[in-house]
């Protein structure tokens, strides 16, 4: 296993947006029996060896050098608690000392709670479930595949994602110069008055597989599942603006998360970014909205639009004391280049049962709040044919009562007609 790693600009942005966001990967997993803290310390050990970014820290830097290093010698442990919600606003709302992953049993007298908290620059949502999949295998003493690709090749961002031609290069300058422009006037989610306390805090509502499989009945021809959940994200901004007596704009957009990996199922941070903006007209009626979503989400997958970010942050040859000071500088340009919120959406996740500690019976996820602008965002995970989503909020700007109706807000959308 390699000591250190040099870490890609991809990993060098998001260990640069520490200094205005705190860019925790949040996933629960939640059993049907009890854990055995000492066995999930050894499973952990075991998948860290097999997926070295686990370990990962960042190590001090000099402002002159050009590029930030992973240390890969940060311990695991297990800590316990019984009190679930406190405990996963506390764990997602901190993350000491850079480590890429922290986790947390909260016990249950019904079954325990595995909180796993990983840092975004280290490990993103796919690889956050990759890595919990190898610990959940290693628990219940299943063998484990082969040892995963080389890390250095798995995460070159170049060989991945890369402009290929000029005609790569025009799509996504072409993305890129509309989206700024969608951008003028964009609505902010409305803050209600928050509220003290960590950090975060976190709604969480359940679609049973009777209410998905009516969804992807009605979705109009053409859409994706994901294309619904957009629109109504977008829609709810709206309606709670509205209902808040809050600025609406000339249009709404969401922060959409595209895997960068290719076949390679790789531990680490390869999430680009594409942006969906939508114009208020269009945001009015659901069919319109979803209409809208589609059309760009489908350009997004024909263009390979979302590459943008390599060619964008590859080009940035400076030293990192610079780009340390970036994020600092985004309330000057955030109107053209932050979104209004997120929605990342990790589709199916199904992992084995924890042998003795029992099957999977709920599994939860939430991205970041890249921005002190994205006031409350969205995650979606599948699991046994039904969809759990999961809203978190800045809690000083939109507290615990708010992000809960929030959430319902949302399923009002989803489900209008």
């Amino acid at each position: 296993m390699p000591r250190s790693l040099t870490a890609t600009p991809l990993d060098e942005a998001f260990l640069d947006l520490r200094a205005v966001s705190v860019l925790s990967v949040h996933l629960d997993v939640r059993v049907t029996g009890h854990v055995d803290t000492v066995r999930l310390a050894e499973a952990l050990a075991t998948a860290a060896d097999r997926h070295p970014m686990a370990r990962a820290r960042s190590a001090p830097e000099s402002p002159w050098s050009l590029t930030a290093t992973w240390v890969l010698d940060a311990p695991l442990a297990v800590a316990t608690t019984d009190d679930a919600d406190h405990a996963r606003e506390l764990l997602q709302s901190e993350l000491p000392d850079d480590r890429a992953v922290s986790v947390v049993v909260v016990r249950h007298d019904d079954g325990d709670e595995l909180m796993f908290r990983f840092h975004h620059a280290a490990i993103d949502g796919r690889g956050a479930v990759r890595f919990v999949a190898t610990v959940v295998d290693a628990y219940a003493g299943r063998p484990l595949p082969d040892d995963g690709p080389v890390l250095d090749r798995a995460r070159d961002l170049r060989r991945l994602a890369g402009a290929r031609s000029v005609r790569d290069v025009g799509a996504r300058a072409a993305k890129i110069a509309s989206d700024a422009a969608g951008r003028t006037g964009i609505t902010r989610i409305a803050g209600d008055g928050g509220e003290d306390g960590p950090h975060h805090a976190f709604a969480t509502r359940r679609l049973e597989p009777a209410v998905v499989a009516d969804l992807r009945e009605r979705k109009p021809e053409g859409s994706t599942l994901n294309d619904l959940l957009l629109a109504a994200h977008l829609r709810t901004v709206l309606t709670w603006n509205r209902r808040h007596r809050a600025h609406v704009g000339r249009s709404v957009s969401v922060m959409m998360p595209v895997d960068l990996r290719g076949e390679e199922d790789v531990v680490a941070n390869l999430a680009s970014y594409v942006a969906v903006v939508v114009p208020v007209r269009e945001l009015e009626h659901p069919d319109s909205a979803v209409a809208a979503v589609s059309a760009q989400t489908r350009a997004v997958k024909e263009q390979g639009t979302a590459g943008w970010i390599v060619d964008v942050l590859g080009a940035l040859r400076v030293p990192r004391g610079v780009k340390r000071v970036a994020p600092r500088l985004l309330p000057l340009v955030e109107g053209r280049f932050v979104e209004s919120t997120i929605l990342s959406n990790l589709g199916p996740v199904e992992f084995g049962d924890l042998a003795e500690a029992g099957a999977v019976r709920e599994v939860r996820f939430s991205p970041p709040n890249l921005s002190p602008r994205m006031a409350v965002t969205l995650g979606v995970a599948g699991h046994d044919d039904g969809l759990t989503l999961t809203w978190r909020s800045l809690r000083r700007q939109v507290g615990a009562r708010g992000v809960d109706d929030f959430a319902e807000e949302f399923l009002a959308a989803l489900h209008e007609k």
